[in-house]
């Protein structure tokens, strides 16, 4: 099964001057049709004005996952510039308040993935941006088994990123035990017969493919999640 998730039917919110653009329901957009994919279950790109404040999200029991896109964040006094990625293990607690640093604001992608335990002792970590990462390459950002240089995630599950080049090939290769979620950050990409922009989403369960991304004119920026079937 495949499934194509269009940037521009995202259900969107907003709180004051913040804006949300939700894939999955959230907050108060609700979509029967779209409540997650497996352990998946928010997928929020935010829009943040200068000086906000976003308070702690009362969201126990979730693996917490915030991708500075644009701009710069304040987490606990800690400086998140783009590309730099937090997590928290919610646990049985929350998530920490973040403000936005600087005169542009920022942009963010926020994202939670259910543990396979609940009630876990508390936990976080920040991945800081790596300017060394290889360009048309996969790079591990996050995973359930405790790879070097990667967050870790309570549940056996895989975030990766690629920065592709203008016409650059990428392979991906799906097995039926594990589902799929593509998401495309900027530019644009064409996989399996979809052409996407940024902000699609493409997914995919009980598939056993080989396939490749390749990336338009302008080269391309994307996510993977490897999840639980």
């Amino acid at each position: 099964m495949k499934v194509h998730r269009p940037a521009d039917q995202r259900g969107r919110t907003t709180y004051g001057d913040r804006t949300r653009l939700c894939t999955f329901s959230s907050g108060d957009y609700h979509d029967a049709d779209w409540m997650g994919w497996g352990a998946l279950r928010q997928l929020n790109e935010e829009f943040l004005p200068p000086g906000a404040i976003v308070p702690s999200q009362r969201v126990a029991n979730m693996e917490l996952l915030t991708l500075v896109l644009d701009g710069e964040l304040l987490r606990d006094d800690l400086a998140l510039g783009a590309g730099a990625l937090a997590w928290i293990g919610a646990g049985h607690a929350s998530d920490t308040p973040v403000e936005t640093a600087g005169a542009d604001g920022a942009r963010v992608l926020r994202i939670a993935l259910q543990p396979e335990r609940v009630n876990l002792p508390p936990a976080a970590a920040i991945r800081d941006p790596d300017p060394g990462a290889p360009v048309d390459a996969w790079t591990l950002l996050a995973g359930g088994d405790a790879a070097p240089d990667s967050l870790p995630l309570r549940l056996q599950a895989r975030l990766r990123h690629a920065r592709l080049s203008p016409g650059a090939r990428l392979e991906l290769s799906l097995v039926p035990s594990h589902r799929y979620w593509l998401q495309l950050l900027q530019g644009a990409a064409t996989v399996d017969g979809l052409a996407l922009s940024a902000g699609d989403g493409v997914a995919w369960a009980n598939e056993s493919a080989a396939d490749a991304i390749v990336a338009g004119v302008d080269g391309a920026s994307l996510l993977l999640f490897t999840l639980p079937r």
